[in-house]
């Protein structure tokens, strides 16, 4: 083997290896892919959908009412699980969830993206209260078939990795994930 054969091996070697940091880096930092498991998030995102996750804005910045995030959930022994929920109440809000009617501070939350909301209340801990600094409270679209802040409390902003950007599979529904949240006035609550 001749040796401008062995430095164009070791320039492909050193290439892949750089390619590799990069591609890791990226992943960890920038934006990662991730598949929807279940159907808490119906009817905006269904099982086995193909998501972008972008990490960087959450970095500078804290999430929004009506993102949609990817977090570890708060639950004993299922840390290490990523959940994808939308931010309905943030640090500060003072929030109410009755009748599967959603209240955030004493406004009524319309819903257009909620699915399957037949107005069965299950006898959850955390429906009503203020989001502590740090924190959100998050649901899934789908209330009725959803692990969420009812149950496990609030999500502190360290447990969130992302908020998600596009969905791109299946192909024929890709889009870019926007958020959603609308307020009515509700002089009742």
């Amino acid at each position: 083997m001749s040796r401008s054969s062995e430095f164009n091996i070791g320039d492909l070697i050193k290439t892949i290896l750089i390619a590799l940091v990069i591609s890791i880096l990226i992943e960890k930092y920038l934006i990662s892919l991730t598949v929807v498991s279940g159907d808490s998030m119906m009817s905006t995102l269904h099982n086995n959908d193909r998501l972008v996750i972008e990490k960087m804005s959450y970095r500078f910045d804290s999430p929004e009412r009506g993102e949609i995030i990817i977090f570890e959930p708060p639950i004993y022994g299922r840390e290490n699980e990523i959940f994808v929920k939308r931010v309905v109440a943030i640090s500060g809000d003072k929030y109410k969830v009755e009748e599967n009617k959603v209240y955030i501070n004493g406004e009524l939350l319309k819903e257009e993206y909620a699915y399957n909301n037949d107005g069965s209340n299950l006898p959850y801990p955390f429906t009503e209260g203020i989001v502590p600094k740090e924190s959100v409270f998050v649901l899934g679209d789908n209330r009725n078939n959803s692990n969420d802040s009812r149950m496990f409390g609030y999500v502190t902003l360290d447990r969130i990795k992302g908020k998600v950007f596009t969905k791109i599979w299946p192909i024929k529904s890709h889009s870019i994930i926007k958020a959603s949240y609308n307020l009515e006035n509700d002089i009742n609550k």
